[in-house]
């Protein structure tokens, strides 16, 4: 068990000397600075140490800012967040995030964020932060990231509290392609042996306990819920993760459709659990949570067309066409955010046809399976 422990303390520290620096920003005078702190927590029965990152010129009688909470992965602690200081500074300084507050605390080496640590996530956490720095803490405003553990515990705190959070985006999370307890030493399973799960839920070992808080489980049993909320997802993993969580991911991400949980998913190519990927992939996930923010970015089908969007939208599947009679001029690749609207003009007449299909009125079709 202290092997574990040691194991996930390395690859925190992996993840950190990955990640910091990956940009250079010796040109950037001002830069994001953190602080420290000891928050009372009621229902840790404790204090909690917590760290804050800060947007550069942050002004505390400023107009009040969105607030990130960010969940270190295992072995980590707050300091996490102090190390991508560099990351954040870089993200802020290229307008992929708009300036927030960011809040992590030291949520124990190999907690999983499991028990009072949701309550003090959803309630205790973000009411500090507004308190302290003025950041919105209601759910239009309140979004949550986290890298391995971290990604986890983002999941199955956003899945069992959709309503608390405008948008999550858990990278490379530490879960198992499961919804049932898998058997032990098996690829879905090597990495959480029974003896640690028994310190996160208890000992003897109660599967049921895992399956709660399981992302997989509280996505199927939760569905209803995290779909009416309009919670935005994003997830990621690294096709070449040596802890085998893209299987995790993957999984999860098959569940989300099948139970048409809209949400956004990039397997990454040639990227492992730590190393140089991981600088980018965090600025996606950012970008993702700052769209979401944003409002999201679909454009509307429904705009007026002009006379030549009509016509050409007409033309495609028309006689005329067939008939070899010169197209519109119309370029709809360049028509900006009017294309989708002619886009589905052309489509529409076809659609329609399908619509007495009950399976229409979901986002994602049901598919077959694959073998």
């Amino acid at each position: 068990m202290d092997r574990i422990k040691l194991l996930l303390v390395i690859t925190c520290g992996l993840f950190v000397s990955a990640c910091a620096g990956v940009e250079d920003n010796s040109n950037i005078t001002i830069k994001a600075t953190t602080e420290l702190y000891d928050v009372e927590s009621k229902s840790r029965d404790a204090k909690v140490p917590v760290s804050v990152l800060l947007p550069p010129n942050f002004d505390r009688n400023g107009p009040p800012l969105p607030l990130l909470i960010h969940l270190h992965g295992g072995g980590g602690d707050r300091n996490t967040l102090v190390s991508l200081v560099e990351n954040y500074t870089d993200m802020f300084d290229r307008g992929v995030l708009p300036h927030m507050v960011v809040v992590s605390f030291s949520g124990g080496p190999t907690s999983f964020y499991h028990g009072t640590w949701e309550q003090f996530v959803v309630d205790e956490l973000p009411r500090w932060a507004s308190e302290t720095f003025g950041a919105l803490s209601d759910p239009e405003h309140l979004t949550m990231t986290g890298i391995s553990m971290g990604g986890y515990g983002s999941l199955k705190i956003g899945f069992k509290f959709p309503n608390r959070f405008k948008a999550i985006a858990p990278m490379e999370p530490a879960i198992m392609g499961v919804l049932e307890w898998p058997e032990p030493n098996r690829r879905n399973s090597w990495w959480l042996a029974k003896e640690f799960a028994e310190e996160v839920w208890g000992s003897p070992f109660d599967p049921s306990k895992f399956l709660a808080d399981n992302p997989a489980n509280i996505a199927v049993r939760n569905a209803d819920e995290i779909r009416a909320s309009g919670l935005d997802i994003y997830l990621e993993v690294g096709d070449q993760d040596f802890i085998q969580l893209h299987d995790g991911a993957e999984f999860l991400h098959r569940v989300l459709w099948d139970h048409d949980i809209q949400h956004e998913y990039h397997l990454v190519r040639w990227a492992d659990h730590v190393g140089r990927s991981l600088g980018e992939r965090i600025v996606e996930a950012h970008a993702f949570l700052a769209a979401s923010l944003a409002g999201g970015k679909t454009e509307p089908t429904d705009l007026p067309l002009t006379d030549l969007e009509r016509a050409y939208a007409e033309y495609q599947f028309s006689d005329a066409r067939f008939r070899g009679e010169p197209e519109p001029d119309y370029t709809l690749l360049e028509s900006g955010d009017r294309a989708p609207s002619v886009h589905a003009a052309l489509w529409k007449p076809l659609k329609d046809l399908a619509a007495s299909d009950p399976a229409m009125k979901r986002a994602y079709g049901e598919l077959p399976a694959t073998k």
